[in-house]
């Protein structure tokens, strides 16, 4: 004898309502595809990736060894991207590309009080990031022009303003004279690296472990976070997918891989066990070494505005 399950009306199906997993599936609105094209958000992601953290990767790798802050470089970016591409994911289904608006998708209180909490959490962090880039860009300029640091910090701020009103597309031209910049620090510091090891070659460590891998993440960190930036990138992306911003996200963590852990050991290899925790300090004040800092101030001035939409919220 066949059993049959009788079937339940629709009305009683409806009074159920949605469950909690259909709600978090639920696909919101479909917003329009932006301009930016994927090697154009590579760009501005690299330029994100590489923040004032980097000027103590030298100093932490002293403390971690060479061996070991490459790993630690490599795998806190894996980490960082592993979580970007969740958000990613989430952004596609809800359609919603800042994180305060993609938290107010969650059902119930949590949806309601999260988005506030999450933004001022952002707006704060995101302006001393900021102020961060200004120090370094007047402490580089300071000394050789030799202008009082509030004015120069002044002078930066009302010069880089106008730029954080620019989209993604328009943003990745900065950000390939702030790619242009970072080459010459390489370049610079290079020249500063021969001419040392010329006359000495400082002693190091290649392999070890100790403390100073806890400080070797947290400056990997400090350099590479940028998770409420990319989802104001991904809404601003042209023909936009997971899978098209995927490519940028290998593109771009690539890229950040070879300068991080080159100017890791660049700066380690150069000046040895007595980097400063800022390399820009133990450069010479020579004609290579003024021209150093300079190109890095013009780095982070171009930097701020591309973070800047990461707090556009």
């Amino acid at each position: 004898m066949e059993s049959t399950v009788p079937a339940v009306p629709a009305t009683e199906r409806k009074s159920h309502g949605p469950t909690e997993t259909t709600q978090l599936l639920k696909p919101s609105r479909t917003v329009p595809d932006g301009k930016a094209t994927g090697p154009q958000l590579t760009l501005n992601l690299v330029v994100c990736g590489l923040g004032t953290g980097i000027f103590a990767l030298p100093w932490s790798t002293a403390g971690a060894s060479c061996t070991v802050s490459v790993l630690i470089v490599a795998a806190v970016l894996a980490l960082n991207a592993w979580t970007i591409f969740i958000l990613i994911e989430a952004a596609e289904i809800h359609q919603a590309y800042d994180i305060g608006t993609l938290l107010s998708r969650m059902p119930g209180a949590l949806g309601r009080a999260a988005p506030p909490a999450v933004n001022a959490v952002i707006w704060i962090g995101g302006f001393f990031c900021l102020v961060s880039y200004v120090i370094v860009i007047a402490d580089c300029a300071g000394p050789l022009l030799g202008e009082p640091s509030w004015k120069l910090k002044a002078v930066t701020s009302a010069l880089v303003l106008p730029l954080c009103f620019l989209d993604q597309r328009l943003l990745s031209f900065t950000s390939t004279l702030s790619v242009l910049a970072v080459i010459l620090v390489f370049a610079l510091v290079t020249s500063v690296f021969i001419d040392h090891t010329e006359a000495k070659f400082p002693s190091i460590c290649m392999a070890g472990f100790s403390w100073g891998s806890v400080s070797m993440f947290a400056s990997m960190m400090q350099t590479v976070v940028l998770q409420m930036c990319v989802l104001p990138m991904y809404g601003e992306m042209r023909n936009r997918s997971p899978g098209s911003f995927a490519k940028v996200i290998y593109c771009g963590f690539a890229i950040l891989f070879v300068v991080c852990a080159s100017f890791a050991l660049l700066g380690y290899l150069t000046f040895g066990a007595g980097v400063k925790s800022n390399v820009l300090l133990s450069l010479p004040t020579s004609r290579a070494g003024n021209l150093a800092r300079l190109c890095a101030g013009a780095w982070h001035s171009l930097l701020g505005p591309t973070a800047q939409r990461g707090v556009a919220v």
